[in-house]
């Protein structure tokens, strides 16, 4: 099956985007936004592919537009105003179908390729928002180290002997790696890195993983877009945990 190929380009654009996180969130607020809009354009341009838009440059257009607002809400601490750019993207998916003349084919698709654009990047904007705040900053290192090392379930993906139990392979690395990464920290227990690295190692692989056999994915471009959301995507547990902590 093709779902059960190496996506290579995948996986390196997830371990680069990991890596990129954790070394901008040391410099503080704007580097991490700078790494995050980058992550950012990768999924603009190849995420209504691969959620099977019928105007992809359009769908494009509607989630840069989206983006910057999301982005530019981040400034703020406290995020107020990212619920109000989320919904002016969500205002424009339906207005530029609405532009469209009818029959207005692959409608609901391109909606919904939309729409899961807009939750990976104001998953993303989350994980800028945790610039702001240092003690926030450990739980997005033990988050980003952990969504890393769930690669590893995509480079066993060949392997059929131990297909069936990848989840529990991710899951069990991911905790691992995240009561490693805790060990470094006083501003973290145990239990919570095991609940940050069990989240994101699971959520990153498996948001990869389903997305597998969409067709974009055998290209370049798609692969990238899936890699770079699947770490902006752990913004929302790097803002859960950061809540909680």
């Amino acid at each position: 099956m093709s779902g059960d190929r190496l996506r290579p380009w995948s996986v390196a654009a997830t371990l680069v985007a990991a890596v990129a996180v954790v070394v901008a969130a040391q410099s503080g607020y704007a580097a991490l936004l700078g790494v995050v809009a980058v992550l950012a354009l990768a999924v603009v341009a190849g995420w209504p592919a691969v959620g099977g838009s019928r105007t992809p440059a359009a769908s494009s257009a509607v989630l840069a537009l989206a983006a910057a607002g999301m982005l530019a809400a981040t400034v703020r601490q406290d995020v107020r105003w990212l619920p109000a750019a989320v919904a002016l993207g969500i205002v424009a998916s339906f207005f530029h179908q609405l532009l469209r003349p009818p029959p207005r084919d692959g409608l609901v698709l391109t909606l919904v390729a939309a729409f899961g654009g807009l939750v990976l990047l104001a998953s993303g904007s989350l994980l800028v928002a945790s610039g702001h705040d240092a003690g926030s900053r450990p739980v997005l290192v033990v988050a980003m180290v952990a969504a890393g090392v769930g690669v590893v379930g995509d480079l066993l993906v060949p392997v059929r002997a131990v297909r069936p139990f990848l989840g529990f392979v991710v899951l069990l690395l991911g905790m691992a790696v995240a009561a490693l990464a805790a060990s470094w920290s006083d501003q973290l227990t145990v239990l919570g890195a095991l609940g940050i690295g069990a989240a994101s190692a699971t959520l990153s692989w498996s948001f990869r993983r389903v997305l597998a056999l969409q067709p974009a994915l055998l290209g370049t471009v798609g692969q990238l877009a899936v890699g770079c959301g699947s770490v902006l995507l752990v913004g929302s547990v790097v803002r859960l945990f950061a809540l909680l902590s």
